[in-house]
């Protein structure tokens, strides 16, 4: 039985992970999305301006925002602690209750990478999703391409289920897709592993 909590505060040592608010949106756009690198690993339309966040993303309007008011959406900015900037984002995508899943993904902005922070906060992640709303299985995905975003899962304490051919879709067109999961029982057993 899952017990959804929404989007809460969290903290981490070296992170604030925390609900977006519109004063979030320039530094979102200019930390995370306006990167070709990040954007490209993504589903989201092209942002070429703060503007396109909201018109072509449709992120930051006022739906956008007013979901946070439904427990079951889970939508976290990545605030760094030592200098109170948004430098990513970390979210869970379709619930799914009759089995008690979760998909996670994230985003980081590249002057971020590399220094162990979305290791940090997909970690706490997880353990929010298992132990306070119940969830069975975290599972995430990655593309081929893109080992790095494999390697956080790693040290997550997820596990490698398989990869499936021609099996997502990013800005870079049809991808190999990776995927990863941890679930509720293996994931008390042992220890996560959060070195960098």
């Amino acid at each position: 039985m899952l017990t959804h909590k929404g989007t809460t505060r969290i903290e981490t040592p070296r992170l604030i992970l925390r609900r977006f608010t519109k004063e979030d949106l320039e530094p979102g756009y200019y930390n995370i999305w306006s990167d070709y690198e990040v954007w490209k690993w993504t589903n989201y339309a092209p942002m070429h301006c703060v503007a396109d966040v909201i018109n072509n993303a449709h992120m930051f309007t006022e739906n956008w925002l007013a979901a946070y008011e439904q427990p079951n959406r889970y939508s976290w900015a990545i605030e760094l602690k030592e200098t109170h900037e948004v430098i990513g984002r970390l979210f869970g995508m379709h619930p799914d209750d009759r089995i008690g899943a979760v998909e996670l993904a994230y985003e980081l902005g590249r002057k971020w990478w590399n220094r162990g922070y979305m290791t940090e906060g997909a970690s706490a992640i997880i353990d929010y999703f298992i132990r306070e709303v119940g969830f069975h299985r975290v599972f995430a995905y990655h593309a081929s391409g893109n080992p790095a975003s494999g390697r956080v899962m790693q040290k997550c304490g997820m596990t490698y289920e398989g990869t499936l051919r021609q099996a997502g879709k990013c800005n870079l067109g049809i991808i190999d897709a990776v995927y990863y999961s941890v679930l509720a029982e293996e994931y008390r057993l042992k220890p996560l592993r959060n070195e960098e």
